[in-house]
Parts: C-alpha cells; structure tokens; sequence
C-alpha cells in the first residue's frame, strides 16, 4: 500500500517579504560598502596623485590585518549566541566584547598604525598611519549581534550608511580644495561612531563595561581562539596582500592595491549570495538531504563566480582608468589572472563554508586557509619582486587556487566515505565548553 503523499506546506506572504526585507537589506550593506570608495577615490587620485592612494591602501591593508585580531571571532562564534539571548544579554555581550577587543586592541593597532607610517609612501605617512587605526577600530562595530538578531538594517543605519555619507561629504570636500586629511577623517569619524550608535541601540549601560572580573575577561578571550585562529588564517594573506607586494617591490603596490580593491569590491556584492546559501541548506533538517543541497550550492556558486569573473577580467581595465581617475593601468594578463581569482574565490566560499561544513569537516576550512596563507604570502612578494603588479596578482591566483584544491580533496573524501557506507555518519557532539560571559554550560555552535 503506498502512502499518501505529505502535505505541501504553503508560506505566508509575511514570511515573504520578511526575508525578501532581510535579503535586500543584506545586499545594501556590501553594495554601500562597494560604492562608498568610489566617491572618494577619483577625488583623491586627481587631488593627491597616485602617491596618496598608495598610502591608503597600505594603511587599509595593514589596518584590516590588525582588525582581524582585534575582532577577535566575534563574527564567527558570536553571532549565533547571542541569537538566543534576550536584550539584556545581548547588551552585556556586546560590552564585554569592546572590552575584550580593547585589550588586544590597543598595543595591535599601535602596531598597525607604527607599520603604515614606515611603509607609506614619503610624505603620507600621516595618512597611512591614521587610515589603518580607523580600519581596525571599524571592528568594534555591534554589527555581528544584528547579524544574529536577523535585523540587517541596524546594520545598515549604525553602520554602512552614515560612512558612505561621510565619504561622499569628504569626496566633495577633497573636490572643492580640501586637505586629504578630510578623507582620512571621515573614515576614522565613521569607525568611532560605529560602536556607540550600536551601544545606543541595544541600550548598553556603564556596568556592562565592568561586568566581568579581569580573570574572566581573560577567559572570554581564551574562549575565542577558536573562532579567532579560522578568521586569521582565512584572512592573513588576503589583508596582507599589498603590504607583501610592497615589501617585494615598491613598483609592484599600485597596480596589485588598485585590483584588488576592484576585486574586493566585487566580493561585497556578491558575498550575500553565499549568505542565502547556507540558509537554504542550513534550513534542511535532513543530514543527506542537507549535503544534496550543499552539492549543488558550490555549483551555483561556481557558476556565479564563472560569470563575475569573466565580467571582471573584460571590465576591470576600464573600470581602473574611470576610478583612478586615469593613473592606474591594467594590462590585459593582469586583468585575465585578477578574473580567475574571482572565479576561484566566489567557488570556495560555499565548498567551504557550506559544503564542508554540511559534511562536519570544518577543520579542513583551516587547513585550507592555512595553506593559502602559506603559498599566498610567498607567492606575492616573489611576484612582486621578479615581475612586478601582474606577478603579485599571480601570487594570490596561486594562493585562491590551493585553497580551492585542498577543500574539494577534502570533500570528495568525505563524499567517497558516505557512498562507501551508505549513510551520513554524524559526529557525535562534543561536550559544550562553559560559557565565561555568564558561567554556564554554552551552546555548541
């Protein structure tokens, strides 16, 4: 006798446009985040010269690795805790966080901000030096708790919009005979005031500053060496990149920082679909169903990244020449090898982060960052030093690629053990470890 077939399960229309809201709202962010530099950029180049957007970039590149530290995983492991906790503790998380941040913070971006001084460009040190403090001081944001809470547009309003507002204030500015340091300004203005505008929104009070002990605190820092350790293996070679390039050749910044900022811009954009791709196989209680599903994400967005990437390498030469306001040149290798990359990366984003997590392998996440870090940062500075920009581009093609490698050779082994034993064979989980920010036993994530 066969069975009847399940009822098909209707969504309302609320839940519609609930995440149609959230997903337009996600898009917002990158987008705004794209853009916002873009309003600046031809201003300063035709004001200040090459010279001074090279100096940027060295601070940016040097700023966003001390970020990374100061982040401290937050992104990573926080997001779904405080998904679960109410107002106040949402609060109080988030103070214990700026605290905790500040710790590592402030002898890392006096670091930071000592090294973009010395690498700068002559006369730029100044500008260097204070566009790294405001890009590691941008980490303080509270914009992970709305990412967890699923309100994207707190995000978006104490955060995205009020520095592309202060960007395009400063491009206009910069325009009409401004110092550069309006530019640097504005950046640093929107990073302070990213922190306080979320501290306003989740009501955070002075005693949530002093909430825990000093011996606690140390804990709560302990306790994201986890999170902390994938995000600077994912990140080290990528916020270095135009530090390394400089190191191996002065002559190789320009170019390799001009790109990959074209690069990173278009990663903004499409970074939201890898958002909606762990949701959807996320969603799936079904272990097997689940890994169907993660299948054939990496194929959509292995297509996705086909498709930017050969927009890319056709666009990017024209696309430097309007941005830069004509002092940057692509070559066409240059651009051929930059598109690969952006193939390469848009590919990686779901064979990590959703297929592999999917097949519980997320340690071979690590591994493949760390080996990207490993061939990366080589593989810059030595193509930068024997065939300048288009060499150091070549680097980080080679460090995508290795990183691409190692996950698809982790997840078809895990693939062949699957078909080999029939079945999705789930870890057993592991024992939670105690949360230090309240003292009980913490969620696994």
């Amino acid at each position: 006798m066969s069975s009847s077939p399940a009822p098909t399960r209707r969504v309302s229309p609320a839940r519609i446009r609930f995440f149609a809201g959230a997903i337009v709202s996600y898009l917002a962010v990158p987008l705004l985040n794209a853009v916002s530099p873009l309003l600046a950029l031809p201003a300063i180049t035709a004001s200040y010269g090459s010279e001074a957007w090279a100096a940027i970039a060295v601070g940016q590149s040097l700023g966003g690795t001390a970020g990374i530290l100061v982040e401290l995983g937050w992104g990573l492991s926080g997001s779904q805790r405080v998904a679960r906790m109410s107002p106040r503790n949402r609060a109080n998380a988030f103070g214990v966080s700026l605290v905790a941040k500040a710790v590592v913070g402030i002898p890392t971006i006096g670091i930071a901000v000592w090294l973009s001084f010395l690498l700068a460009p002559e006369g730029f040190g100044d500008t260097a030096a204070v566009v790294a403090a405001a890009a590691a001081i941008a980490m303080f944001s509270g914009g992970w708790i709305f990412v967890g809470i699923l309100k994207p547009r707190l995000f978006l309003y104490t955060e995205a919009l009020p520095r592309a507002l202060l960007i395009a204030a400063s491009a206009v500015a910069i325009h009409l005979g401004a110092a550069l340091w309006t530019y640097t300004g504005a950046l640093l203005l929107a990073s302070v005031a990213a922190p306080i505008a979320g501290g306003i929104v989740l009501k955070l009070r002075p005693r949530d500053f002093v909430s825990l002990s000093p011996r606690r605190l140390m804990r709560v820092i302990g306790h994201q060496r986890a999170a902390l350790s994938s995000s600077v293996f994912s990140s080290v070679y990528i916020s270095l990149g135009t530090a390394v390039a400089t190191l191996g050749s002065p002559n190789a910044t320009l170019l390799f920082a001009s790109v990959d900022r074209l690069q990173r811009m278009v990663q903004q954009v499409v970074r939201p679909v890898g958002y909606v791709l762990k949701g959807w196989v996320g969603r799936e209680v079904d272990p097997e169903s689940r890994v169907h599903r993660a299948v054939r994400a990496t194929f959509v967005s292995g297509s996705i990244g086909v498709v930017s990437g050969a927009l890319f390498a056709l666009a990017s030469p024209w696309a430097a020449e309007v941005i830069f306001s004509g002092t940057v040149h692509v070559p066409p290798l240059a651009a051929v090898i930059s598109g690969l990359s952006i193939a390469v990366m848009c590919t990686s984003v779901s064979t990590g982060g959703v297929l592999l997590v999917s097949l519980r392998r997320v340690s071979a996440v690590a591994t493949s960052a760390a080996v990207g870090a490993a061939v990366g940062l080589p593989g810059i500075f030595f193509g930068a030093m024997f065939f300048g920009g288009t060499g150091a581009l070549t680097g980080q093609l080679l460090a995508e690629v290795s990183v691409l490698i190692v996950q698809i050779v982790a997840a078809r082994r895990r693939l062949r053990q699957i078909r080999e034993t029939g079945r999705l064979q789930m870890q057993p989980p592991t024992m939670p470890d105690p949360d230090p920010l309240h003292g009980r036993e913490a969620d696994p994530v």
